[in-house]
């Protein structure tokens, strides 16, 4: 869990991470445009709507399981109320995401019924991307 007196990187609908990414993940920003060529084959494009940001390969290196189950529920949403500082605003702003896939690998295990169960991931990787809007 998330240590008490320090701040998340992000928050999801208000609620922050069960912990914090591992530092250096990937911050992209894209301009979509809308364009085409003149006769002379020279291209003529304006932007569409503002910048777009993603945020690449937020790193866990650990999480338990019930951590990992709160981000796994939060994938499933689909959409997020993404608050976070944007550097191109130099605020604290909020913004609607999207979430790309979500990998983990099981870690530690034990005895679960008849079967093992994952009780530890790592190394778990997840996208967020900007909706535009």
């Amino acid at each position: 869990m998330l240590k008490k007196g320090k701040n998340p990187l992000f928050l999801f609908n208000g609620e922050a991470l069960p912990s914090n990414p591992s530092i250096g993940y990937l911050e992209e920003n894209e301009q979509l445009v809308e364009g085409t060529r003149n006769v002379r084959g020279q291209t003529i494009a304006q932007p569409v709507n503002r910048r777009i940001n993603k945020f690449s390969n937020l790193v866990f290196p650990f999480l338990s399981l019930e951590d990992y189950n709160w981000l796994k529920e939060k994938v499933a949403n689909f959409e997020v109320l993404l608050t976070y500082f944007d550097s191109e605003e130099m605020d604290v702003i909020v913004r609607r995401f999207y979430f790309g896939n979500l990998h983990g690998t099981p870690n530690k295990w034990e005895n679960y019924q008849s079967v093992q169960k994952p009780t530890e991931y790592k190394g778990v990787k997840v996208d967020i991307i900007d909706m535009g809007y």
